[in-house]
């Protein structure tokens, strides 16, 4: 009797393992609610890479959980000018990226999807906060108009270079 829980407790141990093998080899992703979460964790954050393209922000993945941290990691040398400076009233963030800082830390509080922008509202992009469960939220923010355009009022934002 001895020897077939062994046996037993030895399956069980293999099959953990072997779930946990393919997890790792998928790459991260997860599948919850019908939704593929395609981010790459690091422990119990989310990293998020974040470039520009034409006048968007373009975030990989596009998706994140609430209540699970995130860090938001920028390609400084695809974030040309103003781009560089981020913020999100609803998601509580601002930030000017360097190319000694080019790392964002946050964790979102409530799901939906939210508007990032520069501090001119010349550059855009929105980033989608899932449940904590995986599942979509209808909550859609309404887009910011505030902000002006690139050169506007003398002093520039530098935004292209």
């Amino acid at each position: 009797m001895v020897q077939n829980k062994s046996v037993i407790q030895a399956g069980v141990i293999v099959a953990v393992l072997l779930v946990a093998g393919f997890f790792l080899i998928s790459g991260g992703s997860a599948q919850e609610g019908g939704i593929v979460l395609s981010g790459t964790y690091s422990g119990e954050v989310q990293v998020v890479k974040v470039h520009i393209e034409g006048s968007q922000y373009i975030f990989e993945p596009t998706s994140v959980k609430k209540g699970v941290p995130v860090r938001l990691e920028a390609d400084m040398t695809r974030m040309p000018g103003c781009s560089r400076g981020v913020m999100s009233s609803e998601l509580g963030i601002r930030k000017t990226f360097t190319s000694q800082d080019n790392v964002l830390e946050f964790t979102p509080t409530k799901a939906g999807t939210f508007y990032i922008a520069c501090s001119m509202n010349m550059y855009k992009g929105t980033l989608t906060v899932l449940e904590s469960d995986g599942s979509t939220s209808t909550y859609v923010q309404k887009p910011t108009t505030s902000g002006m355009s690139c050169g506007a009022g003398g002093g520039g934002c530098g935004c292209g270079g």
